[in-house]
């Protein structure tokens, strides 16, 4: 039996997690309060949250942050995609639109200068 500990309401899904309890359904092991838990998540948007991430979708104020600055979408193309993955999660995860502005400046400015935002830098 695997256990899984219960989520955070409104915590994001990821695919891995989201292909566990596609395997766990096919199997007919899923039980009822998991099922709840996964209709939860696509009833509130915790479950697709991430499927735009994960496949490496700029947004649309990224892509205009980029714009603005024609060398950080250089940069940002030479970032490997775990670092683009991790960076487009921590603005996708912003709860306040003043953050995720920030956050998407903060990206477009550091990728400009070849840095990655939301990463640790010696200082």
């Amino acid at each position: 039996m695997l256990w899984f500990s219960p989520r955070q309401a409104g915590s994001a899904w990821s695919r891995p997690n989201k292909q566990r309890i596609a395997e766990l359904e096919e199997a007919g092991l899923l039980t009822p309060s998991g099922r709840a838990t996964v209709e939860r998540a696509r009833a509130d948007g915790s479950w697709s949250r991430l499927d735009e991430v994960e496949d490496l979708v700029v947004p649309a104020d990224l892509s205009a942050a980029f714009d603005a600055i024609p060398e950080a979408r250089e940069q940002w193309a030479g970032f490997p995609p775990s670092a683009r993955r991790a960076i487009l999660e921590w603005i996708v995860q912003a709860r306040r639109p003043e953050t995720r502005a920030r956050r998407v400046a903060e990206t477009a400015r550091l990728a400009a200068r070849g840095e990655r935002a939301n990463q640790w830098r010696k200082r």
